[in-house]
């Protein structure tokens, strides 16, 4: 959350008035956004997401489990509280992961915009896989636990 915070103030104290985010293949800018504009879709974005994913996580206990869309209902059943814990740090793993990719990309905008950097967007692809695994990661590797149903205390 600190890097996705920094990265929104950074990204408005050092970019130009007008902000390219998107680029053509020789490397120039083809669409500009100002950097109030940047500011404020980044806040949003930031906002909607640690906002709205919380108050989710807070409504976990209320979702019926039949209406889930998890493999071995039954079982799941007999350990609602494992699964609640469960899905709450899923979503927790959405919000960061999300953080991660905004504080990433907007370093990454201001620094290819930045006068005072001599790096390009070519030098920022490596955005794009961090970005992949983080998102492969959250939305299927770590919900394939669901699959092993839950072992039950003793």
């Amino acid at each position: 959350m600190l890097l996705a915070i920094a990265a929104i103030v950074w990204t408005y104290s050092v970019n130009p008035d007008d902000v390219a985010l998107s680029y053509d293949g020789s490397g120039s800018g083809d669409f500009f956004l100002t950097k109030s504009q940047v500011f404020y879709l980044a806040s949003a974005i930031f906002l909607l997401n640690n906002v709205l994913v919380v108050a989710m996580k807070k409504q976990i206990h209320a979702i019926p489990i039949s209406v889930l869309p998890i493999p071995a209902k039954e079982s799941w059943k007999q350990s609602r509280g494992e699964l609640d814990e469960f899905l709450g740090n899923w979503l927790y793993a959405i919000v960061g992961s999300i953080n991660v990719i905004l504080g990433l990309g907007l370093f990454a905008l201001s620094t290819v915009n930045s006068q005072q950097f001599a790096q390009t967007i070519a030098d920022f692809e490596w955005l794009y896989y961090v970005s992949l695994f983080l998102l492969v990661l959250v939305f299927v590797i770590i919900p394939m636990r669901l699959l092993r149903p839950p072992v039950p205390a003793s």
